[in-house]
């Protein structure tokens, strides 16, 4: 049954949630906002944010700072974007060839939803290739660790609006693909060592995704069918589709536009695989990040999979942000229109963190991401290994051959070798 506190959290700011933001106190740089003083600040935060507060999240409000685009995307955009038109049945792009689709969106266009969630699928975040090392921590509702899952990969692979690395602007393939991605092989738990999910994204919108999960102990292959993408992936709260907060095909889907609004955005985060990143009222690391939160412009989309008959959520509530086009806070309603969970991105957008790569444009790095399931009141928080691990593979970004990023490594027989 949904926790009270989290149906009553809910519907309350529902109700206004795009109402505007003149009937809230405005936070100011210096605010500190937890679930006391929550409701005096309710048009700045998504309601699903509005729960983690009542889980004992800390926000530090501070100045709003831009997150620039890397230049050679800014250029790209400039050069390519006015040719780009959506098809006659709206699904797909034509004309594209690198960087933001449609970098100014009237919210009045009809078109704008979808609009803005092809700019998403392409957001400067990733121009040609990244990696990354990740944990996932399964806590029950008492931030109990039940299960800690670890991996020095995750890569993804963008195929076509490529910026710096040769081959540019596509890598031919055929069919043409999107990106591949590419999460494990896994270190730990023992049970789940040497799995491995691999996917590919298809350019052509008829054509689904082709993903595969290795498990070495079975030594078998198994194909993930596109009825699974609402399931749960290696024993954790995180279902495919809700990786970086929306990683589905967007031609799948219906979007509407539900408004734009500033509300507050962890763009700033300050904080980066330390204990103190994760908070509770009960004083001990726990699912909610506690850390730095601006005022940011965003989009509101209300999506829904009209074009998967199969799954398990009704809708989806994604908020966008307007200069990055990354999801900030995507709310996931079960069958009935009730808030079953939230992806919570924590964004550092800076040359470097803290593995002293310091690149010469600003990069948007992910230091933690909380997956909440409220109704089972479960969560998967995700980091980076802790400062005691050396890292190796921690946010590269165009790195090819020297982060094992090429073509060649998104194979089944590769991953099949990785896993042993």
């Amino acid at each position: 049954m949904l926790d009270t506190r989290i149906g009553t959290a809910f519907l309350v700011v529902a109700a206004c949630v795009m109402c505007s933001s003149s009937a809230a106190a405005d936070p100011a740089p210096g605010d500190v906002i937890t679930f006391k003083n929550a409701r005096e600040h309710d048009t700045f935060l998504p309601p699903a944010v509005m729960t983690m507060l009542d889980y004992g999240m800390k926000i530090e409000v501070v100045a709003n700072k831009s997150c620039p685009w890397p230049e050679a995307y800014k250029k790209a955009t400039e050069q390519y974007s006015a040719q780009v038109e959506l098809t006659e049945d709206k699904l797909s792009l034509k004309n594209y060839v690198s960087g933001m689709p449609f970098p100014t969106v009237d919210a009045n266009d009809p078109d704008a939803a979808r609009k803005i969630m092809w700019n998403q699928e392409y957001k400067p975040a990733y121009s040609d290739d990244v990696r990354t090392e990740w944990v996932v921590d399964n806590q029950d509702a008492t931030g109990f660790v039940e299960k800690m899952i670890s991996s020095d990969v995750w890569r993804r692979l963008k195929w076509d609006g490529r910026l710096n690395l040769d081959p540019k602007p596509i890598i031919p393939n055929s069919p043409p693909l999107r990106y591949t991605e590419q999460w494990g092989p896994i270190n730990t738990p023992f049970d789940l060592k040497g799995t491995s999910f691999l996917l590919y994204r298809y350019s052509a919108p008829q054509r689904s995704d082709d993903s595969w999960l290795y498990f070495p102990q079975l030594r078998r292959v198994r194909r993930y069918s596109t009825s699974d993408r609402s399931g749960t992936l290696f024993g954790s709260d995180i279902d495919q589709d809700s990786i970086w907060g929306f990683n589905s095909k967007p031609e799948w889907w219906e979007f509407r536009l539900l408004g734009s609004k500033e509300i507050l955005v962890p763009m700033h985060a300050g904080k980066y695989a330390t204990a103190d990143l994760w908070c509770s009222d009960k004083d001990k690391a726990s699912w909610v990040p506690c850390v730095k939160w601006e005022k940011r412009k965003v989009w509101l989309i209300d999506g829904r999979p009209e074009r998967l008959p199969v799954y398990a959520f009704s809708k989806r509530h994604l908020w966008v942000d307007q200069e990055v086009y990354n999801v900030t806070t995507s709310e996931i309603f079960d069958k009935s229109g009730e808030l079953w969970k939230v992806w919570q991105n924590v964004f550092w957008c800076a040359h470097s963190v803290r593995d002293g790569r310091e690149y010469p444009d600003q990069r948007l790095f992910t230091p933690a991401i909380a997956m909440i399931d409220f109704q089972l009141s479960h969560s998967s928080r995700i980091t980076p290994p802790g400062p005691a691990n050396p890292l190796v593979y921690d946010w590269m970004f165009e790195s090819g051959e020297r982060s094992l990023n090429l073509p060649e490594y998104y194979t089944i027989s590769s991953v099949i070798a990785e896993g042993r």
